[in-house]
């Protein structure tokens, strides 16, 4: 008699176990999933590297500024992190005043959630002294973008990895 009443306690027990699982399951798929368009927000993100690569190659260390958030991070290798836009400007200004130029950014994936996507990419970049190439340079990058309140999105966070073996 006690085995058929720990049987019918067991079954009981996990008649609501699988209840509520399947109440969390249902509750889940139907909460409303944030507005992130990813086709979209990709677009606009590659518009916003065509601004950058033109302004970079132009030589133009302020407009390359503009497209960051005011307190941005960038994380290059091989040196000290860089926060706020007065330091990337610098940064920028030095990188393009010492030859670097014809960067390409080539977004491989976007993804994310709300006001915030993750580009991951790849880029290139010659070096030229006297109008001769003395490096060429390819690697990969990671930037994370903040939608802002007009809707446009400014890189909040970047870092990138040189293929080139360190010396």
């Amino acid at each position: 008699m006690i085995q058929a009443k720990e049987f019918k306690m067991k079954r009981y027990s996990s008649s609501i176990i699988t209840g509520m699982i399947s109440l969390v399951v249902i509750t889940i798929s139907c909460t409303p999933k944030e507005d992130f368009d990813a086709i979209a927000v990709r677009t606009l993100i590659e518009e916003q590297n065509e601004k950058y690569m033109t302004a970079y190659n132009s030589k133009d260390a302020n407009a390359v500024t503009n497209l960051h958030t005011e307190d941005v991070i960038v994380l290059p290798p091989n040196v000290g992190m860089k926060k706020g836009k007065k330091e990337i400007q610098e940064t920028i200004a030095a990188e393009v005043q010492g030859g670097a130029q014809d960067l390409v950014l080539t977004t491989l994936d976007v993804y994310g959630s709300g006001d915030f996507a993750y580009e991951v990419g790849q880029y290139s970049l010659n070096v030229k002294q006297n109008g001769q190439i003395t490096m060429q340079d390819t690697g990969n990058y990671i930037v994370i973008w903040n939608r802002q309140t007009n809707d446009s999105w400014l890189m909040k966070a970047d870092i990138w990895n040189s293929n080139l073996p360190k010396d």
